[in-house]
């Protein structure tokens, strides 16, 4: 029997040297991204090698993560804006996947990366700061505080202060398309933030949206195009909820129970620290789309990709 050695070898004799370079660079490749860390050890890592942390922030931005689309999001958001002291903006520009991207850019911090002598406050520039024109600068980086100070900023500047200049004293988010990594890393930026954690019967979730075009985790790579996909997010994002929701100090909220009066609006005031009205919930605001019936495959499919967590929490079907 030929042994690999020998087939090793002998592919070597017949195979450009360049095509087998390419070959072992994509793997090199692809071994990288497979290894890539989450948000939350990134975050860990940067406490553990700089003990960095962001510092204090009086901000209280209330963030509403729901597990997609038609899942309730936007009546909590009613109800919380029913507080005319805070302004809860509805999935603001939603295609420039923003948390997303700026939370997944600290998932370069390693142990190894980026090495301390890059930075300007190293001892490598601390001296000659007056003479980069004699250094060696191809890798030359501010303090890395000024990242984590400028992504604070950004949300401030983009949310906060909008909110604030009419009037509003606190200002938040909801969104249909976010993780539980992604509310790790807003609560490590605004410490003093609330989190309501929010999903529904996925079956009657995805009914109400299934023949929706632009339905999208990610513009525009990360479609929703089929039962499967939009059953397995949601399965991903509500098992993330359940695991981390109060890590981050939030509220886990099942939207039938909260049509039901659970949590009550006086518990969501008391957590939020707002005046909420109850009535604000009653008024039906917005086109009612009529929805088609999901056909037996797309149940079928759906029903494999969303449990046994489905099932758990009580959902067999519509």
């Amino acid at each position: 029997m030929t042994s690999l050695t020998t087939i090793k070898a002998f592919l070597k004799t017949v195979l450009p040297q360049s095509w087998l370079e390419e070959r072992a660079s994509r793997r090199w490749y692809q071994e990288q991204r497979d290894g890539v860390q989450t948000i939350a050890a990134a975050i860990q890592g940067l406490e553990t090698r700089w003990g960095l942390r962001p510092p204090d922030s009086p901000h209280r931005p209330i963030f509403i993560f729901s597990a997609q689309w038609q899942s309730g999001s936007t009546l909590l958001q009613r109800l919380i804006n029913s507080d005319r002291r805070v302004l809860i903006w509805g999935e603001p520009f939603h295609k420039s996947n923003l948390v997303q991207s700026l939370g997944n850019s600290l998932r370069s911090f390693t142990a190894q990366f980026p090495p301390e002598d890059y930075f300007i406050d190293s001892p490598n520039f601390r001296d000659s700061e007056d003479q980069f024109d004699r250094r060696w600068t191809a890798n030359l980086y501010p303090e890395l505080q000024t990242l984590i100070t400028a992504h604070r900023g950004f949300y401030h500047s983009l949310y906060g202060q909008p909110a604030l200049d009419r009037g509003f004293e606190r200002w938040g988010i909801k969104e249909v398309r976010l993780s539980m990594d992604h509310a790790y890393y807003l609560k490590w930026l605004f410490p003093r933030a609330k989190f309501l954690f929010l999903y529904r019967n996925p079956y009657k979730a995805y009914q109400s949206c299934h023949t929706w075009r632009d339905l999208y985790l990610r513009w525009p790579d990360v479609p929703v195009p089929t039962p499967q996909v939009f059953g397995t997010l949601w399965r991903e994002m509500v098992e993330g909820y359940q695991a981390g929701y109060q890590q981050v100090d939030g509220l886990l909220i099942k939207y039938e129970d909260f049509c039901a009066g659970s949590p009550a609006v006086d518990q969501l005031s008391d957590y939020l620290d707002l005046n909420l009205k109850a009535e604000a919930m009653d008024r039906k605001i917005g086109s009612q789309r009529q929805t088609t019936p999901l056909s037996p495959h797309q149940i079928k499919t759906l029903r494999r990709a969303v449990n046994p967590l489905a099932h758990q929490l009580g959902y067999t079907s519509l």
